[in-house]
């Protein structure tokens, strides 16, 4: 009896789907040769082709005991350890395999993983990253690594890894169906919607894949394709995998909320919520919870829910952004910059010298009016918008690279270097629109009220909007957001911490709009709907506009828009309504403490309490 034999007759049993045999191979062999590693190894794996976990784990340990110095075995020990939800241990056993073998891909990409499962996400994109690197013919670790880059906020490190995706071998059904999640969250819907409906030919149609193609159609608003793939879906409380569930819950509460039942929505998240054991795998069931309970009236649920969601969102952005967790710490840190008449002294004016009409900025605080202001500029066949692009933010890291202060210094750029920098905003507008010719771009990003000194360096001329609105109403309806960015993650956590952030942000516009002389229109979201047609026309004349018309279908124009990247993706396709004014007010009682701060800036912009 050879060594070559015993593997070939153990192998050929496995394959045959006969563990029984393999296993009875292996125990025939170590009788001849106790504590044979091959012997053992086999016989580890025969026992857990027979789901007995115990004594699989058993032998794995067994291994580690009379070979400590090999590190496939600690790595086995721990992805068996992992199977049956020992997580710690598991880790402990990776964590092993690497320190003696540092350079085991296999180890770093398990160990990887696990951490995406455990919730340590910074830990498990540095692994997963690494391993993809060393591998990048592993199509699962490249879609494992992108989509916790995706979590991090690492757009860059995403778009590497999928770059060249239509060129990669056919992936099976999970990874075809993460790979059309991860399009559908950067909006890139083509793609994602010809994954699906690959899926749904190859792969049969399963829950999970019905319940992504309508979370697509949802979130460009195709709500009638949405519709029709809903009775396909089963009850989520009879499937037994969790995140199949949770998908096909998600798809059945958003649906509920479009289709004006908020109750529905919320009996499917409580019991959603009810069955996910990880508090911080909740946070994105809690935010919707809190919508549908506000849809509801119930406002005392709603403040609830939204504690529970910032609390598990924390746990996250802690990890992220551990340097913006301290109480005090700013996360909106360059709104507390000013510059001084000194550092414009000097500054040209008139127009910029370049072949094209500068840009019209729409800027504001988040959840302000923005995206429906880009939606009713980009109505309008003379302007083109291109959702909301992070360009200025970019040409600010880019002169910090030059060791350039920003905004302070901004004044010791001599025009080679402007030119420089305005060739590069033009050159990544045309990677995402293409302006025919006469046609004026629109970059709306609410943000950009903080580069309003880059704006007005780059694009003297340029016309900026600054939609504003009731300051409490903004802060409320960014407290019941979301957002993917840590950054927001923490100044969003509490009222109080969002109150103070927003008053920052609204000193720094007031201050450097009278300083840098910039040409502003203040528009009020309660006045655009008090006088839709009057602010119609003050923004077309704002603009020079000959004809503002076409600014008032700006709904319809969105239903044909695609993919709106901002959480009023779906109130944009409705007509001006009145519903969200003054919701604040339902929650008079959470905002009365945050008053005294807000005041100020309130009364600039002529609001009241």
């Amino acid at each position: 009896m050879t060594v070559t034999g015993n593997n070939e007759r153990i192998r050929q049993a496995l394959e045959a789907g006969d563990a029984v045999r393999a296993e009875r191979e292996c125990r025939g062999w170590l009788q001849a040769i106790p504590d044979d590693e091959s012997a053992l190894l086999w016989l580890a794996y025969a026992q857990q082709q027979q789901g007995r976990m115990d004594e699989a784990l058993a032998t794995y340990q067994r291994l580690t005991v009379l070979y400590p110095k090999a590190g496939r075995h600690w790595g086995n020990f721990g992805t068996l350890l992992r199977a049956v939800g020992r997580l710690a241990e598991a880790q402990q056993c990776y964590e092993q395999a690497l320190r003696l073998e540092p350079d085991d891909i296999l180890a770093k990409a398990n160990l990887g993983l696990l951490c995406m499962e455990r919730g340590e996400l910074v830990q498990a994109r540095d692994l997963l990253l690494d391993a993809a690197l060393h591998q990048p013919g592993d199509l699962s670790l490249r879609i494992n690594a992108a989509l916790v880059s995706h979590e991090c906020g690492d757009t860059l490190a995403v778009e590497h890894l999928l770059a060249d995706w239509r060129a990669w071998p056919e992936l099976d059904g999970q990874l075809r169906i993460d790979l059309a999640w991860l399009f559908s969250q950067t909006g890139r819907v083509a793609e994602a919607e010809q994954l699906l409906d690959k899926a749904m030919v190859l792969d049969g149609e399963r829950p999970r894949t019905i319940a992504r193609l309508i979370l697509l159609y949802e979130r460009v608003n195709r709500l009638d394709e949405a519709r029709s793939l809903l009775a396909r879906l089963p009850e989520p409380r009879t499937l037994a995998d969790d995140s199949e569930r949770e998908d096909v819950a998600a798809a059945i509460c958003t649906m509920a909320m479009r289709g004006a039942d908020p109750a529905a929505a919320r009996h499917q998240l409580e019991q959603l919520i009810a069955q996910i054991r990880e508090h911080r795998h909740r946070s994105n069931l809690y935010f919707a919870l809190a919508k549908a309970c506000d849809r509801l009236g119930d406002t005392e649920a709603v403040m609830h829910a939204l504690a529970q969601a910032h609390a598990a969102q924390l746990e996250t952005a802690a990890q992220l952004v551990p340097e913006l967790m301290a109480p005090g710490v700013e996360p909106l840190a360059p709104a507390l910059v000013r510059m001084t008449a000194a550092d414009v002294a000097g500054w040209p004016t008139g127009l910029a010298p370049a072949a094209r009409p500068s840009p019209v900025f729409v800027v504001g605080f988040p959840r302000s009016g923005t995206t429906m202001l880009e939606q009713m500029l980009d109505a309008h066949p003379a302007l083109a918008s291109m959702d909301e692009r992070p360009f200025m933010q970019e040409l600010v890291e880019e002169l910090q690279g030059w060791g350039v202060l920003y905004p302070e210094a901004l004044g010791q750029l001599d025009e080679s270097r402007c030119e420089a920098l305005r060739q590069a905003y033009w050159a990544r507008v045309a990677d995402v629109v293409q302006l025919k010719p006469g046609q004026q771009l629109v970059d709306k990003n609410p943000l950009n009220l903080l580069h309003l000194p880059l704006i007005r360096r780059l694009f003297p001329d340029a016309k900026v909007i600054l939609a504003l609105r009731h300051p409490c109403d903004v802060i409320l309806s960014n407290y019941m957001q979301d957002f993917r960015s840590p950054g927001f993650q923490v100044m969003c956590s509490s009222l109080e911490r969002l109150a103070r952030g927003y008053v920052h942000a609204m000193q720094y516009v007031i201050h450097h709009e009278a300083l840098l002389g910039l040409q502003v229109l203040h528009l009020r979201y309660e006045d655009l709907l008090d006088d839709f047609d009057g602010m119609v026309e003050r923004i077309g004349s704002f603009i020079g506009l000959d004809d503002a018309d076409p600014l008032r279908n700006f709904h319809q124009h969105a239903r044909q828009k695609g993919f709106i990247s901002t959480p009023s993706y779906s109130q944009v396709t409705q007509p001006p309504n009145r519903q969200a004014m003054g919701r604040w007010r339902r929650y008079e009682s959470a905002f009365e403490p945050l008053l005294p701060v807000l005041r100020e800036v309130m009364e600039h912009w002529g609001y009241d309490a």
